[in-house]
């Protein structure tokens, strides 16, 4: 059988070694009465449950060992998820701890214990790794630890495309005046700086500079089209291998933005992104800077859902240019992760220690 294909050649056990979004904490309190679970989500193809058990919040495959059924149908009682199916009862660890059809004396099968996957809650969300064996960390959100910053997390959305193509719409600065045309841009102004990029640690960082319409506080956004049209203080991107970004903008000496975004591959062809938009606390409403992001979203969903392929295919079948520098560079990464997933888990971590600071002159 041949396996699935994920972006430029990728698989799922390319992407098993890092940490993934699987759910908000307020989507597992809401999954059930009593607020702990078990929740169903996907990732990278495999149904992964979540729940808060024996204090600390655990995930596994969602499926009891006894009959193969979902243990997201289930419940958390007593500090144990029970399946719906027949009752039987797992601990904290996975470890079967009831068996209610079994006389009492009779011993629990050692076979009866859940696959466990590495699953720690940071930033409201809740991080699920397949395989731990890489050693790679959870991505970092500067705005978060930062006391004079207000974060407000998005609904997250699921897309019908790969979590590469997600990336790149994100990082993607030359589509503003066209797809985003009257809301962060528009022509003339199509020409943007490019700046050099340094790759560091998993992570590429550059600045850019946009004409991106700013109205911080007012739900009015128009295209900065007029002969009074300005560039705007470069922009900083951080990306964290392989699909986080974060976008920092420092307004003024007192007013900072910033976005940060996680598009969790579901399967080869589909990701749901986890975001915040965050900002330095100026009295205006969480819905004003909400409504900029849905109506940036709601402008690229279309575009974006129509990429054929829904994942990153053969770099020959597209057509690239030097303003897409940036992609081009974390297309690249991205190849030789793949390659390096291939050689297993060390050659994934040499893979992720590359450093290429580029000169400012470059």
């Amino acid at each position: 059988m041949t396996e699935t294909r994920y972006d430029l050649g990728s698989t799922a056990d390319t992407w098993k070694y890092f940490w993934h979004p699987v759910c908000t904490l307020d989507e597992l309190r809401d999954a059930k009465p009593g607020g702990k679970g078990p929740l169903q989500s996907t990732l990278l193809g495999e149904r992964i449950a979540v729940a808060e058990v024996g204090g600390r919040t655990v995930a596994f495959q969602d499926r009891c060992p006894h009959r193969g059924v979902a243990l997201s149908l289930g419940w958390v009682e007593e500090e144990k998820v029970r399946c719906r199916y027949h009752g039987w009862c797992y601990d904290a660890t996975g470890a079967g701890v009831e068996v209610p059809s079994l006389e009492p004396g009779r011993p629990i099968p050692a076979r009866a214990r859940l696959v466990m996957y590495d699953c720690e809650v940071r930033y409201g969300l809740v991080w699920v790794r397949l395989d731990s064996s890489a050693d790679t960390k959870i991505p970092e959100f500067p705005a978060w630890d930062d006391p004079q910053q207000r974060c407000i997390l998005g609904e997250p959305y699921l897309w019908p495309i790969s979590s590469g193509r997600r990336m790149e719409n994100f990082i993607d600065v030359t589509h503003f005046p066209y797809t985003h045309q009257g809301t962060l841009g528009a022509p003339p102004n199509t020409v943007f700086p490019v700046y050099p990029v340094d790759q560091e640690n998993g992570r590429l960082d550059w600045l850019t500079e946009t004409f991106l319409a700013y109205n911080p506080g007012d739900d009015t956004y128009g295209p900065p089209a007029g002969p009074d049209s300005r560039m705007l203080p470069p922009a900083k991107y951080t990306v964290e291998m392989p699909f986080t970004v974060v976008l920092s903008f420092q307004w003024s000496e007192t007013f900072a933005t910033q976005i940060f975004m996680h598009a969790t591959p579901i399967d080869a062809e589909n990701c749901r992104s986890y975001w915040f938009t965050c900002h330095t606390e100026d009295g205006s409403s969480d819905q004003v800077h909400l409504q900029l992001q849905d109506m940036v979203l709601g402008e690229d969903l279309p575009v974006v859902a129509s990429h054929l392929p829904r994942f990153i295919g053969d770099a020959q079948e597209e057509v690239s240019v030097f303003p897409d520098k940036t992609s081009i560079l974390w297309r690249r990464w991205l190849r030789e992760l793949a390659v390096a997933a291939e050689k297993g888990p060390e050659e994934i971590k040499r893979c992720l220690a590359q450093v290429n600071r580029e000169s400012a002159a470059s």
